[in-house]
């Protein structure tokens, strides 16, 4: 289950959430785990939808495992 390396600045999309819709943040630090064999990172989410310049909310720093999240082309 290695999964894709994420660099630092990559725009990411969570869907897992139960309600509310999906989540948007940006990758700040990605590094292999060998607890469970893939990539491991923190990013900085900012709830449903990228801010427009600078946020006005600060974010709020989650860790996942690089598989659970989609890369976002913007």
């Amino acid at each position: 289950m290695i999964g894709p390396f994420l660099p630092a600045g990559t725009k990411v999309r969570y869907d897992g959430l139960v309600k509310g819709g999906p989540e948007f943040g940006v990758v700040i630090h990605c590094w292999i785990s060998e607890e469970f064999n893939g990539y491991d990172f923190l990013a900085a989410f900012f709830g449903n939808e990228f801010p427009s310049g600078e946020p006005t909310d600060k974010p709020y720093v989650l860790r996942y495992a690089a598989v659970s999240l989609t890369v976002v082309n913007q």
